[in-house]
């Protein structure tokens, strides 16, 4: 892998995880040293993280190899060969960001180990991939929630650099700066050099060995410590800051502010290793977009309420708003269509939380009706035509039920349909007909399961005429 890193990507420096290396020295050195009660894993741990110096290292490792009589473990000796890959003091030119150790891969890695099965297929492998993905987006979003809507607390209310880097820092950045100013009230000037630019300043610490030199241009704000804490996490170290304290400095420039730890980390352009602009999701942009209205609309609505006056102009102003968002939104789908384009509806993505589960329980069942609701319901049933004596006494079968439809506005041509759910609907007669609403049929044959009577030219029917008869015989 190093042969490789080194041809591939020439900018870049490969180093050892401390985490391994730690693990490869237990199983190397193990059954020799630990079984003795020793502390060798301890001192190494030492020589890995806390020697900024190299002379320092390099007193500290001789002084470890000769405590432990470990001159001929080659395991000892690959590792000296290898320290500008794993000693602090050699790491001091890369940026690591304050990582040392694959844990971030390994916390991944460890997700989907428990997961694996000897018989597990493809698609099951990547259904559970996408959850993890959306577990971790989701972990994301809830911090990017909470940086934005949480005030962080402050240890010293009164300083002005805390103030800044509290609206500016995500949360978790902060409480590492927040640790690196506590630092800065142990730490004192032991020299200083002001004659000539830049000044030049001697920082040692009541808690620590050794000193630390700062170099600072009052013109241009521009500082440097030896210890090299910014250019390799991407903060300002505590003999930086007593450096600002000594000149009156009450806020840190933009050049000293990283990007990447502000909680606007993720807004503007990105690039490739190629700088080419890279191109985000637009599901990703619109949720995004989302969040960020939300939060405005929200403070602002917050502010508003207390008055009835400012309730008043806001609305006022809130409707307008979006009236001229509107309209905007008009002329662009407009465009759109003037150019060939079929304008996307506008869909709000939410994203949802993960890991809710839902209780399991009986099916929902219909409610039970009153005996108010049942009666209405049994006279809204179409009531049924019983036979009358006379079609009992000629044998005469009655219809189960009859559908009638006329219309009555043009008496030219007059309609009628008939339906008939029993499979008998011979050729009709009409017998006697009493008032609008009943109608007798007699059946002679078993045919047509359903007829339709019409009027034509030879045998005009009115349905008028036949109850001014029936009034007139009456």
């Amino acid at each position: 892998m190093a042969k490789a890193l080194a041809e591939v990507m020439p900018e870049t420096r490969h180093g050892l995880c401390t985490w391994h290396l730690m693990q490869n020295g237990i199983k190397n050195l193990g059954p020799k040293l630990l079984k003795r009660g020793n502390h060798f894993m301890s001192s190494f741990a030492k020589c890995m993280y806390e020697y900024e110096q190299e002379v320092k290292f390099e007193l500290a490792w001789s002084k470890l190899v000769a405590d432990f009589d470990v001159f001929e473990e080659n395991w000892v000796k690959t590792m000296y060969a290898l320290k500008e890959k794993w000693a602090a003091c050699y790491m001091k030119e890369v940026i690591t960001l304050g990582m040392r150790s694959t844990q971030l891969s390994e916390s991944l890695n460890s997700n989907f180990k428990a997961y694996m099965k000897p018989n597990i297929n493809i698609i099951q492998f990547f259904n559970h991939f996408e959850s993890v993905v959306e577990e971790k987006r989701y972990n994301e979003l809830v911090s990017e929630y909470e940086s934005r809507h949480k005030l962080p607390k402050l240890r010293y209310n009164y300083s002005s650099i805390l103030m800044q880097l509290a609206q500016i820092y995500t949360p978790t950045v902060f409480e590492v700066f927040h640790e690196e100013f506590s630092l800065f009230f142990a730490t004192c000037i032991r020299e200083r050099n002001v004659s000539q630019f830049p000044f030049e300043y001697v920082i040692t610490s009541i808690n620590d060995e050794g000193e630390w030199r700062v170099l600072f241009d009052p013109i241009q704000i521009s500082i440097s410590c030896n210890c090299r804490k910014f250019e390799t996490f991407g903060i300002l170290c505590c003999h930086a800051l007593k450096v600002f304290e000594a000149n009156d400095v009450k806020f840190v420039s933009e050049k000293y502010i990283l990007k990447r730890w502000t909680k606007d980390a993720r807004s503007g352009i990105i690039h490739d290793i190629h700088a080419n602009e890279v191109v985000e999701n637009p599901k990703l942009s619109i949720a995004q977009r989302y969040r960020q209205l939300c939060s405005i609309m929200i403070k602002f609505v917050a502010d508003v309420s207390s008055s009835e006056s400012l309730s008043q102009l806001a609305k006022e102003g809130l409707q307008d708003l979006y009236k001229k968002v509107m309209d905007a939104r008009l002329k662009e789908n407009s465009t759109c269509n003037d150019q060939g384009d079929v304008p996307i509806p506008t869909t709000v993505y939410v994203t949802e939380a993960s890991g809710f589960k839902q209780r399991p329980g009986l099916k929902r069942q219909k409610r039970l009706k009153s005996c108010l609701e049942l009666s209405r319901q049994k006279k809204r049933q179409k009531p049924t035509i019983k036979p009358s004596s006379t079609q009992q006494s000629n044998g005469i079968k009655s219809l189960s039920q009859v559908e009638c439809t006329s219309t009555t506005a043009s008496l030219a041509h007059p309609t009628y349909s008939y339906s008939q759910t029993t499979r008998h609907l011979p050729t009709q007669q009409f017998v006697d007909i009493e008032s609008p609403s009943q109608m007798e049929c007699a059946t002679s044959s078993l045919e047509h399961p359903a007829y339709v009577l019409s009027q034509t030219t030879e045998n005009q029917f009115s349905f008028t005429e036949l109850l001014m008869e029936s009034h007139v015989d009456k």
